[in-house]
């Protein structure tokens, strides 16, 4: 799998269970899932692993509403040293209007990937590449996804 324009696209095979988490809301034990994949030894963290050099993964459960009066554009940014980042979709709401992932190289044209269905995953290259993104803003529906970056 080759990177274009700073970014991979790829499926990444989520249990059923999480499905039923993210329908229930349980954030908590959902959370605890994603923590188990990122950890070392955890699918995600071996998958990432294939594409840059990190001992560790931070995480965290995203979720925006399109009928939120505060939804709005996210803010260019780059992560910082961190070597590389993702967003891995759990859309199971359905996909949301909007929402889209913009990657791009530091004030070059922008890339605008998703939303996209559950279990797909696209890893992106940071600032430490010369790469800066931002999420845009939900306009209709909800979306999920589990971010995170490695360092």
């Amino acid at each position: 799998m080759s990177w274009t324009n700073g970014y991979l696209i790829q499926e990444f095979p989520l249990p059923p269970q999480i499905r039923s988490l993210v329908i229930a809301q349980d954030w908590p034990k959902l959370d605890s899932f994603m923590q188990t994949q990122v950890a070392p030894g955890g699918e995600l963290f071996k998958l990432l692993s294939q594409h840059a050099q990190f001992t560790k993964v931070e995480h965290m459960l995203a979720l925006r509403d399109g009928a939120s009066p505060d939804e709005e554009d996210g803010i260019w940014h780059d992560d910082g040293s961190r070597v590389l980042a993702f967003s891995l979709s759990l859309n199971y709401f359905g996909l949301p209007q909007g929402g889209a992932l913009e990657v791009r190289p530091k004030g070059q044209p922008t890339n605008s990937l998703g939303p996209y269905p559950p279990g797909t995953l696209v890893i992106f290259r940071t600032g430490v590449d010369g790469f800066e993104h931002r999420t845009c803003k939900v306009t209709a529906g909800l979306r999920l996804v589990c971010a995170g970056w490695c360092s």
